[in-house]
């Protein structure tokens, strides 16, 4: 999850927005943070707050050809329990790489209640 000021980087984005990326941004660029050259991800909230991504808010989440975008609301808690991510795997959530860890979890749980 990270905040992107223009997501192709090529000055027509007027709405910056948190993006959730399997890309790992470039922590130094301006903008266009996945240097994909291109507004490709898997869910965005439009936001110009960068400081921290909203805890509770509806994110627009790509689900493939046959759902498109649809509308998800999602409420982040910071936890010291364990999130479920796959199968056997287990993330503490207790800083905001474990919310990020949360959003994971979520995002998964979402995929296979649409597609179940």
């Amino acid at each position: 999850i990270y905040h992107d000021a223009d997501c192709d980087g090529a000055g027509n984005n007027t709405v910056a927005m948190w993006v959730f990326d399997s890309s790992k941004p470039n922590t130094t660029a301006l903008y266009d943070l996945d240097g994909d050259g291109r507004c490709t991800y898997h869910a965005r909230i439009e936001s110009a707050g960068r400081k921290m991504f909203p805890t509770s808010t509806t994110w627009r989440m790509y689900c493939g050809e046959a759902a498109g975008w649809v509308s998800v609301g999602l409420t982040l808690k910071e936890t010291s329990d364990k999130v479920p991510v796959t199968g056997n795997t287990v993330v503490s959530s207790t800083t905001r790489g474990g919310i990020a860890a949360s959003v994971a979890a979520l995002s998964l749980a979402i995929t296979r209640a649409l597609f179940a």
